[in-house]
């Protein structure tokens, strides 16, 4: 071996800082891509629950049911992502945060079974991943809500029957 293939212990510790300092480059930039990506899967899964409601100046009236079952599962969503990842909304959070006091509430716990994937005259359950309807003994009945498992989930597609018609 020549006196050129042989590295210095000061050069083969620089060589190693600059290595390490490129790693934790890529770290930083892992990172940010992977908060970047979160971010983006929130905004998508947000648009895909509400696809069928493109307009949203129309008046409550012309709102079909799968209309409104997307918008339900939109702010549900969204209301769960701002609030670390899980939420509950009742009769009363769809009547009017969603709505505005437009619809009564029989029509609101419909669009709560209808929004977790049951058929309109299921109480409690849900085929779609990521919600949830509920009925505790202690409280008011309601969407439950799991941002992270409605990303993951069938929510892409949404439905407003558990036999898998789609949202027009």
């Amino acid at each position: 071996m020549s006196d050129e293939d042989d590295v210095s212990a000061r050069d083969a510790l620089a060589i190693a800082q600059r290595a390490l300092a490129r790693v934790n480059e890529f770290e930083d930039r892992i990172d940010q891509l992977e908060a970047q990506r979160g971010e983006l899967q929130e905004d998508l899964t947000a648009v895909k629950l509400r696809l069928s409601e493109i307009d949203e100046e129309r008046p409550y009236k012309s709102l079909s049911t799968d209309e409104k079952v997307g918008m339900v599962r939109e702010h549900a969503f969204r209301k769960a992502v701002d609030r670390n990842g899980r939420a509950k909304l009742d009769y009363d959070d769809v009547m009017y945060e969603v709505f505005d006091g437009k619809p009564g509430a029989k029509h609101c716990y419909k669009l709560i079974r209808l929004a977790a994937g049951l058929d309109a005259d299921e109480k409690t359950g849900g085929e779609l991943p990521g919600f949830t309807a509920r009925d505790p003994s202690n409280g008011n009945y309601h969407l439950a809500v799991d941002a992270a498992e409605a990303k993951r989930g069938e929510v892409f597609f949404p439905r407003t029957k558990t036999g898998g018609e789609g949202v027009v």
